[in-house]
């Protein structure tokens, strides 16, 4: 369906910091709390959350390119696996919603959509951040790993280096007892 009207007023924030000020912002170790007003209750009717990359993400990537239409917005669309949303079916009530960063997440910057939406009239109303804010990738790789990882590549290195030559060595005797 076609954007609605944009009613909902929605803001971000990250540990009581306003995400668009917020630094530091990681995927897989971050909650983003998002929060609205000016959503009108449906019967039945319930709220879609969406990551949604800024237009500054999207000017060379037409695969992130915004459409009018909600189910082919591509710029909604942020995980390595598509997902359409970050929370669907959220209550209206509390009007206040917390989701953690999913680790899938590329770094870039984001904006965050909220969609109301009734069974009758599929979406009716919508929202979004103000402002963009950027998130970074999240680094599970301990100082402690590379220092073994870089270990076992020079010891792999040398092991590789010597069984080469002891091999070597023990052609070039075989070859010279058949001379």
């Amino acid at each position: 369906s076609e954007m609605p009207t944009q009613a909902i007023t929605v803001t971000t924030t990250v540990d009581g910091t306003s995400a668009c000020t917020a630094t530091g912002i990681t995927a897989g170790a971050d909650t983003l709390t998002v929060s609205w007003t000016g959503a009108t209750v449906a019967t039945d009717g319930s709220l879609t959350i969406k990551l949604c990359y800024d237009d500054s993400e999207t000017g060379s990537k037409p695969w992130r390119k915004y459409k009018d239409a909600i189910e082919k917005n591509k710029q909604c669309q942020q995980t390595v696996v598509e997902s359409s949303a970050l929370a669907t079916s959220v209550p209206y009530s509390p009007a206040t919603y917390d989701i953690a960063i999913p680790r899938n997440i590329a770094p870039a910057k984001y904006t965050v959509q909220v969609l109301n939406t009734d069974p009758t009239n599929g979406y009716t109303q919508w929202g979004e951040t103000s402002c963009a804010f950027s998130i970074g990738t999240y680094d599970r790789l301990p100082s402690s790993l590379v220092g073994t990882m870089s270990f076992l590549i020079a010891f792999s290195i040398v092991a590789g280096t010597a069984g080469y030559m002891i091999d070597r060595k023990k052609q070039n005797a075989a070859v010279a007892a058949f001379r």
